[in-house]
């Protein structure tokens, strides 16, 4: 129930219009969510599920279906390994190594860009993925904030 309802909060955070001005510094929130459970969910994280919800992020992105799979998959093996060591250190690091991380995502997301016909802006994908880890930190509240209130409301419910 959690995945879902993070799931569905990053797919209307990737759809909702934004003014023009704002689209160079918005953040990959498909990345975010996927940093979110590599770190603090890692233990009930299924790469499968991962893969079948990276679908409806490549269409809302409108990119080769199962880029964002791989780049998903990417994500969640680096914070998985390095999850127990970055969860106790402070929000500035954490942001640093989630940077770390998304540009290296950024990089593949370039590469694979590239050979499949696309020509996107490099400088782009690293201003996404600094606005990303800058953002880190109101959107992992949000996500635990939601997760919370998800449990709750499954309690109520029994």
């Amino acid at each position: 129930m959690i995945f879902i309802s993070t799931w569905l909060v990053t797919l209307l955070l990737i759809a909702f219009p934004y003014p023009a001005f704002l689209t160079l510094a918005l953040p990959h929130f498909g990345f975010l969510f996927v940093t979110w459970w590599g770190l603090m969910r890692n233990y009930q994280l299924s790469m499968t599920l991962l893969l079948i919800s990276s679908l409806p992020v490549d269409v809302l992105y409108g990119t080769a279906l199962g880029l964002h799979g791989l780049l998903f998959a990417l994500i969640a093996y680096a914070l998985t390994l390095l999850g127990p060591s970055i969860r106790q250190v402070n929000w500035v690091r954490q942001s640093t190594v989630v940077f770390v991380v998304l540009l290296i995502a950024s990089s593949v997301s370039y590469w694979a860009r590239t050979l499949t016909g696309q020509s996107p802006e490099f400088y782009i994908l690293v201003l996404q993925a600094f606005v990303s880890a800058v953002l880190w930190s109101p959107m992992r509240w949000l996500y635990d904030g939601l997760a919370q209130y998800t449990q709750e409301i499954g309690a109520e419910r029994q």
